[in-house]
């Protein structure tokens, strides 16, 4: 560090050099001047060294004062360095207190902040609940108009936005456990598990236990005895209570008139209804109905879509006790029909349609008056298919005759599509050198459907009719031909008159046509065309396709075999299933997950199947018959509906409903087509079949269930009685919607000993419940195995087994 002088010493030191510089100037000009002799020359040096000693004793005095300057100075500075660095730190000193000062003032503002900004939060989170919960609650009403939209419309249903169910795994890309197969593949696809299976799904862990078990599965004697308490009420007895809801309000309503009034929704509206099917004529009662369901007589105005005319069905208590309310709901909701009416054949049917509020005319065997044409009509009779083919003629001269456009369809037509689309498909003009019409095809007086293998063949489970003279003069003289020819087919009656309504009035008869009308040549020949006959598809063996309006499915006798009609149906995905009557849950749709109704699956492999073709029990039928006696057994136990198998023997996979009689089954226990689960319009929401699921293999000595961390299995104590081990082994999964189930202890032997053993002491000795054996016995089949000609690829109605099976014999 230099140091800095201070004024008075730089003076000092100017004064020094000049003392200096003079007495150099003065010496010099006396050398000048005088030239003295050497003497006085020494004396003169000697005065000069003196003068130059005198000159640098004063720089050295110059440079001693200069010195001590600079240290006084160098003092001097020093002490003003001390006192800066003092004030210096008591300036850093004060800084810090100030900054300490400012710290606690930022911390205690900070915290004031973090206050602030946590009230602020609370109050935000507040905010935030209290718009969850109104969100909530918007869902909640959302989910409910949702919930009702449903009810009212089944397009809405397949329309809806996926998501996903409450409680419902959602399983990751080749993470779906290898049951999901059931839902994504239908019973007639045999390609479908082959083509998805790939990497796609989970191998089940359960078919085999380990070789050592460790827990103990504890016995439950209390749930035995319901076990077999609950199949004895649920399956043996003769009148074992209907278990599905549906079925009661049926019994309830049909049982008498006031029963019908009591399940009513409507009371009055019922007596009114109860008291119109009392009217004398039919005439009357059809004006009733039509009245009752607001229709007006007088033509569509042309061009008008189909949905505009009178629709209307009949049915009997066949049909009705399971389908008029989804009959009603399909109409309304998928067809589109705006007027709906019931032609009912018979006294349950009638009260049915008064206690569900739906607008029906009796037309009963019992009720003798008919319509007064041309001429006295006579009655029907007795006879189902009397009462049937009169009825629907009638009704159809009725109709147009009081001014009604209608269209007509049988209780096995399920339509899938609006009814209205059957105009556009028409003009492909696919047929129509076999038809009449040589006008627009929205003018045409009938517009009839024909067999899908066959477009030029009639089949009057669809038709339409406009109100004309030339319609009239068609029912009229049908009429008179069933007069004329009693006994013949009404669909043949009515494919002959459309022919006879065709030809010209100068065209002569074809000598081989020996069903030609008996009645004269039409006045006002009608005009008439086919519906597309892939549009309207009705065949004994339907091929829907994505242009199908409708499906009805067909026998080989007229008015046979309704139930295997119901169940083809079901399987084919024609079912609409979205009605029910009040307060009961549905077939399909959303009521059908509500809690109330629970499903049982048989597990294993093939899934839900049972095989045919193993080494154990190899094309044994017994086999297929002990497993269904067993899985109706455990859903008589756990209130559940269950899944009909599917059976596999070699190279097909075959309905359960060709082998069991289900009649024998009775309405214990509720019962599902095989293809249920594939069915989307049966899932619980647009992403899954089931809210949840739960499986047990019940092995000969261990019991598995599937947990969060893998198989889990128990022993059971040996000599327990097996209906306290099947109780024990279902009751941790009553909360399942979905209960899957693996028979591996009903193997060959177990079979055996239920077929054969022969009293009640015998059986509990061999370890099989009696009550298990009482169901065995009860059940019918139709053939000691399946039939394996009636694979379900080639599915018909006319195979279904219900009424016709025997009991199976004891070997």
């Amino acid at each position: 560090m230099r140091r800095r002088n201070k004024p008075g010493c730089r003076g000092l030191k100017a004064l020094a050099a000049l003392l200096s510089a003079a007495a150099i100037i003065l010496l010099a000009l006396r050398q000048r001047s005088t030239t003295p002799p050497p003497r006085a020359l020494v004396k003169s040096e000697s005065k000069a060294s003196e003068a130059l000693r005198a000159v640098r004793a004063a720089d050295a005095r110059t440079r001693d004062a200069e010195a001590r300057a600079a240290d006084a100075d160098h003092v001097a500075q020093e002490a003003k360095g001390d006192a800066e660095r003092r004030e210096e730190l008591n300036q850093a000193l004060q800084a810090r207190a100030q900054a300490a000062d400012a710290a606690a003032s930022a911390a205690e503002a900070r915290e004031q902040a973090s206050n602030a900004r946590a009230a602020a939060a609370e109050r935000r989170a507040a905010q935030a609940e209290a718009a969850l919960k109104a969100r909530e609650q918007a869902s909640n009403a959302r989910a409910a108009a949702a919930e009702r939209r449903a009810a009212q419309a089944e397009a809405a249903l397949g329309a809806a936005k996926p998501v996903a169910a409450a409680g419902a795994p959602v399983y990751a890309p080749g993470q779906r456990p290898s049951w999901m197969t059931q839902v994504d593949c239908s019973a007639y696809d045999y390609s479908c598990a082959s083509s998805r299976m790939r990497g796609a799904y989970e191998a089940y862990p359960l078919h085999r236990p380990p070789s050592e078990i460790s827990d103990t599965l504890p016995l439950d004697a209390d749930g035995g005895a319901a076990f077999r308490k609950r199949i004895l009420a649920r399956l043996v007895a003769p009148a074992a209570p209907a278990a599905a809801p549906s079925r009661r309000w049926w019994l309830a309503a049909t049982a008498s008139d006031e029963g019908a009034v009591q399940v009513s929704k409507d009371p009055e509206t019922t007596r009114r209804a109860l008291e119109a099917s009392r009217l004398t004529s039919l005439d009357d009662r059809l004006q009733a109905a039509v009245s009752s369901e607001g229709a007006v007589p007088g033509s569509t105005v042309l061009p008008a879509p189909l949905s505009k005319r009178l629709a209307w069905t009949m049915m009997d208590k066949k049909y009705a006790h399971d389908m008029l309310f989804d009959v009603a709901h399909m109409a309304r909701h998928v067809a589109g029909f705006e007027k709906l009416v019931v032609v009912a054949l018979d006294e349950p049917t009638t009260r049915a349609c008064a206690a569900g509020s739906i607008s029906a005319a009796s037309a009963g065997a019992s009720q003798t008056s008919g319509i007064q044409a041309s001429g006295k009509m006579k009655g029907v009779s007795n006879a189902l298919v009397e009462v049937v083919q009169g009825a629907k003629f009638k009704a159809s001269l009725w109709f147009v005759q009081k001014g009604y456009d209608f269209v007509f369809f049988e209780a096995d037509v399920w339509f899938t599509k609006r009814v209205d689309v059957l105009w556009s498909a028409a003009h492909r003009d696919v047929v129509t050198y076999q038809e009449s019409r040589t006008l627009p095809l929205e003018e045409v007086d009938l517009y009839v459907a024909a067999h899908q293998n066959n477009p030029t063949s009639t089949n009057i489970g669809v038709y339409a009719a406009r109100a004309t003279d030339a319609s009239r003069e068609f029912f009229s003289g049908l009429l008179e031909e069933m007069r004329l020819k009693p006994g013949k087919h009404d669909q043949l009656l009515f494919h002959n008159l459309l022919t006879w309504h065709r030809m010209k009035p100068s065209q002569p008869v074809p000598g081989d046509w020996g069903d030609a009308p008996k009645v004269p040549r039409p006045t006002n020949p009608a005009a008439w065309a086919f519906i597309d006959n892939h549009q309207g598809v009705a065949s004994t063996h339907p091929i829907i396709t994505q242009d199908t309006a409708f499906v009805h499915t067909l026998g080989n006798v007229p008015l046979d075999s309704q139930e295997g009609k119901k169940i083809q149906s079901k399987e084919l995905g024609a079912w609409h299933g979205l009605g029910s009557p009040p307060g009961t849950p549905s077939y399909y749709g959303a009521s059908a997950h509500d809690g109330r109704t629970k499903y049982l699956a048989l597990d294993g492999s093939p899934l839900n199947g049972i095989s045919l073709c193993e080494r154990d029990g190899y094309h044994n039928g017994r086999i297929a018959k002990a497993r269904v006696a067993v899985l109706l057994a455990l859903a008589a136990h756990t209130g559940r509906v269950l899944l009909l198998p599917r059976v596999v023997v070699d190279y097909h996979q075959y309905f359960l409903w060709t082998f069991l009689d289900l009649k024998s089954v009775g309405y214990g226990v509720e019962w599902r087509e095989t293809n249920f689960p594939s069915n989307p319009r049966s899932w619980k929401n647009g992403t899954h079949a089931f809210g949840s699921s739960a499986r047990v293999s019940l092995q000969k000595h261990a019991v598995g269930t599937m947990t969060a961390a893998g198989p889990r299995w128990a022993a059971p104590p040996k000599g327990g009685a097996l209906a306290d081990l099947l109780a024990a082994a279902l009751k941790p999964h009553d909360g399942a919607e979905l209960l899957l189930v693996d028979l591996a202890f009903a193997d060959e032997r177990f079979v055996s000993t239920l077929a054969n053993c022969e009293s009640e002491q015998a059986c509990e000795r061999r370890g099989i419940p009696w009550e298990l054996v009482q169901l065995y016995r009860k059940l019918r089949w139709c053939g000691q195995s399946i039939d394996l000609e009636r694979l379900a690829a080639k599915s018909f109605q006319g195979w279904d087994c219900f009424g016709k099976g025997r009991a199976p014999p004891a070997v």
